[in-house]
């Protein structure tokens, strides 16, 4: 190779290096951009269905999947006070369907609608606590004193009043404009705000600080105010430690107990079996650590306090649908007790048809606002107490019916037994005395009668 052509070759291929280095260099980077670009517009686009998605309407009885075969099962729960009778057709979002399923403990009906109770309930307590916070802002804002900044106080007390307007105008069902619902199916915003309260801030391994953060901050993002956020967030935190803990202390440490355990898998037709509750004294250990866990709460939030624990525990037993069954309260165990010892439920359950049925018992506990507005209902989880196995009852025999019958109703046959012995011992003592007459020797053979 020429000189001159050796030259041209050195000065080309650094050249083309450095035009290589460069054009790869821009090319990733356009790249990088690019591909930033497309999956922002990708996300942009998921998010907004995913969100669509989560604020679907539906019923609580299409959330839980109710058919024809649970209605028995919910008028039953009804008559008995255990749900609410417009339950199953409350409207909830596809989210909040999707945190009431986490609930559920296993797939039966009863319990399908009891955790469905057990949640609507929660959302009704946050969504008053929130409704009573900006209810006092309000008031608040609406307090004017003259003094030498009237200005600027008539400023901030205008500002305030205008901010909580909205607020208290989307707890009366209008959202705001009359229209009823916030126009997206019925379903207020104050509810979605407390929704987004329950779900936040679960996970019990965390700080109690850390757990209202979390609260506080999904409120916020769903739009509420400072001091609903703060009110919303502080009765949700209180109202998923009673959940927590009570339920956790009352299985690890067996405080409930069912008699008989296990439940008998046969009964005789008519015949009659005793079951008992028994709720031990040591649950006021368990109302002393919520206690103490609320005063941990009440240290750092800045809103009111929530609930208030009772310590009155109630306990329901009924049978289901169509099970004929005829339960009958002892007198020594009313429905609602205060649990300051060994506390017992008793009931006598007659079988009434042949057949196969359950027993459904539910333990739960009274919960006071401070508001003093009024007292909810909550029910230990799991709920019902239920019996695992099947309970058949068999039709007896004829004499066996009767035989049974009478072991039942001995006290009227008292009178009828005493008549017959009286009848039995007369005639026995009149053979007695004919027989002692035709003996040799006896009263007409003696000397002198004749």
């Amino acid at each position: 190779m020429k000189p001159r052509e050796r030259q041209k070759e050195e000065k080309w291929f650094p050249r083309m290096r450095l035009y290589s280095i460069r054009y790869l260099i821009g090319t990733g980077a356009a790249a990088v951009v690019v591909a930033f670009c497309v999956g922002w517009l990708v996300y942009d686009g998921v998010a907004p269905v995913d969100a669509a998605v989560d604020n679907d309407i539906l019923t609580v009885g299409q959330c839980i999947d109710a058919n024809a075969t649970i209605d028995p099962l919910e008028e039953t729960l009804i008559e008995e006070g255990i749900i609410e009778e417009n339950l199953l057709q409350t409207k909830v979002t596809n989210g909040m369907c999707k945190d009431m399923l986490e609930q559920i403990t296993d797939g039966t009906p009863v319990r399908r609608l009891v955790a469905a109770q057990n949640y609507m309930q929660e959302i009704k307590l946050i969504e008053q606590a929130m409704r009573e916070a900006a209810g006092e802002a309000a008031t608040r804002g609406t307090d004017w004193h003259p003094s030498s900044d009237e200005f600027l106080i008539l400023f901030r007390t205008i500002a305030q009043t205008s901010e909580q307007v909205p607020a208290l105008a989307q707890y009366d069902g209008t959202g705001g404009d009359g229209t009823g619902g916030d126009g997206t199916g019925g379903v207020k915003p104050s509810t979605r705000q407390a929704a987004a309260a329950a779900n936040a801030g679960e996970d019990g391994d965390a700080s109690i600080p850390e757990r209202l953060r979390q609260k506080e901050d999904a409120l916020n993002k769903a739009g509420a105010s400072v001091p609903e956020a703060k009110a919303g967030a502080r009765c949700s935190l209180e109202e998923n430690l009673l959940g927590d803990i009570f339920s956790e202390e009352l299985s690890r440490r067996k405080l409930a107990q069912v008699r008989p355990d296990p439940a008998p898998k046969e009964m005789r037709y008519e015949g009659t079996v005793t079951v008992e509750l028994l709720v031990s004294g040591s649950v006021r250990e368990v109302y002393e650590k919520l206690e103490r866990l609320y005063e941990k709460v009440a240290q750092v939030s800045e809103a009111k306090d929530c609930l208030d624990l009772t310590k009155i525990m109630k306990a329901k037993l009924t049978g289901s649908p169509g099970s004929h069954v005829e339960i009958s309260t002892h007198e020594d165990s009313p429905f609602k007790q205060r649990i300051t010892h060994n506390t017992t439920w008793r009931w006598d359950v007659t079988a009434n048809t042949a057949g196969d049925y359950h027993l459904f018992l539910f333990l739960g506990q009274d919960v006071d606002k401070f508001s003093g507005a009024r007292t909810y209902s909550t029910w230990v989880d799991p709920a019902p107490l239920r019996y695992d196995e099947v309970i058949t009852v068999i039709k007896a025999r004829p004499l066996q019916q009767v035989l049974d019958s009478a072991g039942r109703n001995w006290w009227w046959l008292l009178p009828l037994g005493i008549a017959l012995l009286t009848v039995v011992a007369a005639l026995l003592v009149r053979v007695l005395m004919k027989d002692e007459q035709r003996r040799p020797g006896g009263p007409r053979d003696e000397p002198g009668r004749d």
